[in-house]
């Protein structure tokens, strides 16, 4: 059975512009994982935007950053070519993705946060391996792919459940982004 603490985030956001990086680094966090799909690009775009890619370099000045991606190899390596380590194929809400970035960078899980805009998959794992967990808006849910629509289909059962569950969690973290994402 799904454990419903697991679908809580540590913190929301409506975008990854809006976190508080400076208070992320403060608490001990040395690494970002970042969700392509949705979180940095929409489904639609091939690659990271100029924009983007500044955003995150200026980011690297104090945090390791890999990308962790449900997505195949072609698309993962197409959107951010060799600006960032990547994961693809990660099987996201597995802890097998997870445990190949903790691997990777060699922090503890407690120093990494990871950033994404699924309860279903980027947090509830994120979660499963004790990394500190932040869940931003989609950037274009209309584009989201026949899986991530059910799963957002799912989501929405289980954070009404989380909401009966946790209802002061639910307060605190979860219902400006499950009002905002029904």
């Amino acid at each position: 059975m799904l454990n419903l603490k697991y679908l809580l985030p540590d913190s929301y956001q409506d975008s990854i512009y809006q976190i508080n990086y400076q208070g992320l680094a403060k608490q001990g966090i040395k690494a970002l994982l970042f969700d392509l799909d949705n979180t940095l690009i929409d489904y639609v775009q091939t690659k990271l935007t100029v924009e983007v890619i500044e955003f995150l370099k200026e980011l690297e000045k104090t945090f390791k950053i890999i990308i962790i991606s449900n997505s195949h190899k072609k698309r993962v390596q197409n959107a951010i070519g060799t600006h960032f380590d990547l994961i693809y194929f990660a099987k996201k809400p597995l802890k097998f993705g997870f445990k190949k970035a903790i691997k990777n960078l060699g922090y503890k899980s407690h120093e990494i946060a990871m950033i994404g805009d699924q309860l279903m998959t980027d947090i509830y794992g994120g979660n499963r391996t004790d990394l500190f967990t932040i869940i931003v808006d989609p950037i274009q849910k209309k584009t989201d792919k026949l899986p991530t629509r059910i799963n957002r289909k799912i989501e929405n059962y289980f954070i009404r459940r989380v909401e009966k569950k946790y209802p002061k969690a639910y307060e605190e973290v979860l219902k400006k982004y499950a009002i905002k994402n029904k």
